[in-house]
């Protein structure tokens, strides 16, 4: 899949910009088919095992290898859905399509990377490839604002990225055969001082935390997403944040340690998840809201994460909803604005009757994000607090208060604005078909493993 998308980069750059999309879309689709392959493979075998490994820096013990394993396959698959769609939807600004075709492909080769690396080191190298790709699809595809927003994002994940890189280069050296290799490092951390790990712990941890918008480390997010183009904006919230989430299981999984920081951390999750849903209650921009709304929606997977056994489950199942979820959401974002030449909610009526098909789709993302039944974010919530129950007792339930106020939002919004007839916004625009088909896509994926959980579940019991 590396090299396939590597292909379709050198094409786009090489190629007349009128065949920019159509590659993008050739891409990503293969990408979907591929996972879609390996997904099938397994459920067969009943087990989750792909490895490729070639020479590098023997030096250094450094070589190209990847994994894939449950954890990796669920994340993939849901990033070649919301690349599919991406590609597929295109950008209602229209705004150099090249150039986003070009971003798009490079942030696909590092989402790849990254969920299937082996190594510390790839993991390491795949994370700053999506940064400088996310970077530059706010700075050069942004709105107005968008240089400051650019400059903000990147000064955070530089931080991020110093602290990740700090907390490798102590893994390396204080592992038995100093090593990169995840699965040496998961037999052998226990062999490391406690006092190592504790700062290895703190390290990666607040890496992760930036990147997945924890607070108090969010303050990048809303601005990035303000700012950002609607493909820029379904890329960030549903996958590049998740690269934080796929970090932090890495890292409890990794270090012994983490055990004694799982209250610390669910506490952490519970207060960034209620504040975040408070912060949404005076939100007018619907970007705003939607990403206000994913940051609740990452505090749920810390918790899961922080509670381990169950809550893993819950976490993962969390992250291919949070990511599909939220790529759907602003899509119908950047849609509205399209069609009204309006984000604030406030100044938009009667919606219902001029982009129908956008607001039944807002709606269904609303109810998958507050884990309506017979969507994946229903199983991932009840995973996450059936776990939070047994790993915290009763004050696993206090998080339970994030969902409840993001759900009092979400029916303003849409009552007051999304379906209200008593006013009437004029139509700027209508939208293209192919963002119907990335409706469709996003929504088809958000049902299918809500209503078939079995077909991801029992992979992460193996």
């Amino acid at each position: 899949m590396l090299a396939l998308s590597a292909v379709a980069l050198v094409l786009t750059l090489l190629l007349n910009k009128r065949y920019s999309r159509g590659i993008a879309v050739a891409a990503a689709f293969l990408m979907l088919l591929a996972t879609l392959s390996m997904l099938c493979i397994s459920l067969l075998a009943g087990n989750v095992s792909f490895v490729e490994s070639y020479p590098y820096i023997g030096l250094l013990s450094v070589s190209f290898s990847f994994s894939v394993g449950a954890a990796s396959l669920i994340l993939l698959l849901m990033s070649s859905v919301v690349l599919l769609a991406t590609a597929l939807s295109g950008s209602p600004e229209n705004h150099r399509p090249k150039t986003a075709c070009v971003l798009i492909e490079l942030f696909q080769i590092s989402a790849i990377g990254f969920f299937t690396s082996a190594n510390l080191f790839l993991l390491f190298i795949f994370w700053s490839i999506g940064v400088v790709s996310m970077f530059l699809m706010i700075n050069v595809l942004g709105s107005a604002n968008r240089a400051h927003a650019s400059i903000n994002f990147v000064m955070y994940e530089l931080l991020a990225g110093a602290l990740l890189l700090f907390g490798i280069m102590l893994i390396y050296f204080h592992t038995p055969l100093r090593s990169f290799d995840i699965q040496y490092i998961i037999s052998n951390a226990g062999s490391m001082a406690s006092a190592t790990q504790d700062l290895i712990f703190l390290s990666l941890f607040l890496a992760f935390m930036i990147n997945m918008s924890i607070f108090p480390m969010h303050l990048w997010l809303p601005d990035a997403h303000a700012e950002a183009s609607t493909q820029g904006s379904m890329l960030l919230s549903g996958i590049f944040t998740q690269f934080g989430a796929f970090g932090m299981l890495l890292l409890f999984t990794m270090l012994p340690v983490s055990s004694k920081y799982s209250t610390i951390a669910a506490a952490l999750a519970t207060v960034s998840a209620v504040y975040s849903a408070l912060i949404l209650l005076r939100q007018s921009d619907i970007k705003r809201i939607a990403a206000c709304a994913s940051m609740v929606g990452m505090g749920m997977i810390l918790l899961g994460i922080s509670a381990k056994g169950m809550g893993t489950s819950g976490a993962l199942f969390g992250m291919l909803s949070q990511g599909l979820v939220a790529a759907l959401m602003f899509l119908v974002a950047g849609a509205i604005k399209h069609v009204f030449g309006e984000r604030d909610i406030r100044l938009i009526k009667g919606a219902i009757v001029d982009a129908g098909p956008t607001v039944y789709a807002f709606l269904a993302g609303s109810l998958a994000m507050l884990g309506f039944p017979l969507t994946a974010g229903f199983v991932g919530y009840l995973l996450i607090f059936l776990g939070a129950a047994q790993a915290f007792g009763a004050y696993g339930a206090v998080p339970l208060l994030a969902p409840l106020l993001m759900g009092a939002c979400m029916y303003f919004v849409i009552n007051r604005s999304m379906l209200s007839a008593k006013g009437h916004s004029t139509s700027v625009e209508l939208i293209s078909r192919t963002q119907y088909v990335g409706y469709a896509l996003l929504l088809a994926f958000i049902f299918l493993f809500g209503l078939l959980p079995y077909l991801l579940l029992g992979l992460l019991k193996t």
